[in-house]
């Protein structure tokens, strides 16, 4: 049985604060340890999940941070640095602190001024009904991460919960002895040069945002390695390239985002057709009126008196109306056409979002989204 997600996220927390793990708490010995005996000297280990888009407030990234503080917590024998810690190290806002998250230079560097081993950093990000966090566990001391989870969770934040706690004994999973990779010639890290026009781009590094465009691009820090890079804005198709960076060097790239476009129903179609159906059905009320015979009233038939004025205004007014429901029937006709027109033609105008080439059952098709 699960538990509701608000335990789920708080009770992790909660356990670790009742263990004795926190910020900042003196180290004591067990009570059923010997006199004289010292216990043995804790790992400090950092740990922080940061909001990495605008649909997810900052108070969700902090409840899985928790539950991240819990597990960690839980393998024992660590002192937990939290979040607030490492923002009054780093002396700056959330987005900062993001981009802190996202540079291995930043993260060592913080590790070293809060005399960490460690540090546990992630980011959480969300797209429609769509969750992805990305952890990264860094080993201080020797300047590389030894550890990397990411997860597409599609449901909830309970959902996005039960995954996180599934993936940390992957974060802390050796690589197999032929997946281990080899000593890094150089530990300093590369730099990722993105030029494009297009402000406020979203970028993302296998899958993790870092950041978006602005003053006409984005330049990143990141280890070395092979990355796979999409820059995607709204009205623009999605870019991707798959960029490998070598240590110590920069690697400019120049992105060219083409416009997309989607099809939409032009409100030609709408007014033709109301038009249409007014138009018909006044003209065919007026056409059977003007059908319509003169009617004499009971004295007028005994009397036989029948003003001649009245008989020719009476048959000229049914030849008006019978000239007016022709007139409204051409209009209908021509609205008519119009409207089929506008059905076969449908409005051309910019994408709302970014819009990504996809692999489907069905092959290739354009999906609109990230």
């Amino acid at each position: 049985m699960q538990l509701p997600l608000v335990y789920r996220l708080v009770l992790p927390g909660v356990l670790a604060g009742m263990a004795g793990i926190g910020v900042g708490r003196a180290q004591a010995q067990p009570a059923d340890a010997p006199e004289g005996v010292a216990e043995p000297a804790r790992r400090r280990v950092a740990v922080l999940i940061v909001a990495a888009s605008a649909e997810v407030a900052p108070e969700m990234a902090d409840g899985l941070g928790e539950l991240l503080v819990g597990a960690v917590a839980a393998r024992g024998g660590v002192t937990i640095i939290g979040k607030e810690e490492l923002q009054a190290q780093l002396a700056q806002s959330e987005e900062g602190t993001l981009e802190c998250v996202g540079s291995m230079a930043c993260l060592g560097r913080v590790g070293v001024q809060l005399d960490v081993v460690e540090v546990i950093a992630g980011t959480l990000a969300r797209r429609d009904a769509r969750w992805t966090f990305n952890l990264n566990r860094v080993d201080v001391p020797r300047g590389e991460i030894v550890g990397r989870v990411f997860r597409e969770v599609e449901g909830d934040l309970g959902a996005v919960a039960d995954a996180l706690h599934a993936a940390i004994p992957e974060l802390y999973a050796a690589p197999a002895p032929e997946q281990v990779p080899p000593a890094p010639v150089d530990p300093s890290p590369a730099r990722l040069s993105l030029r494009t026009p297009v402000d406020g781009a979203e970028v993302t590094v296998d899958g993790a945002l870092v950041g978006h465009t602005r003053d006409g691009g984005l330049t990143h820090e990141l280890p070395p390695g092979a990355f796979e890079v999409r820059v995607g804005a709204p009205g623009y198709r999605v870019w991707r390239r798959r960029v490998r960076l070598a240590a110590a060097r920069e690697v400019a790239i120049a992105v060219h985002l083409e416009e997309a476009y989607e099809e939409a129903v032009s409100p030609l179609l709408f007014a033709s057709a109301g038009l249409a159906a007014v138009a018909f059905g006044v003209g065919l009320a007026l056409g059977v009126h003007s059908q319509s015979s003169l009617e004499l009233t009971y004295a007028q038939r005994r009397s036989g008196e029948v003003r001649r004025a009245d008989v020719l205004d009476f048959y000229a007014a049914r030849e008006h109306e019978a000239i007016a429901a022709n007139v409204l029937f051409a209009v209908a006709g021509v609205a008519a056409v119009g409207a089929i027109v506008a059905l076969f033609f449908p409005e051309r105008r910019r994408a709302s979002g970014p819009v990504a080439l996809d692999v489907g059952p069905g092959g290739l098709a354009l999906r609109g989204r990230f």
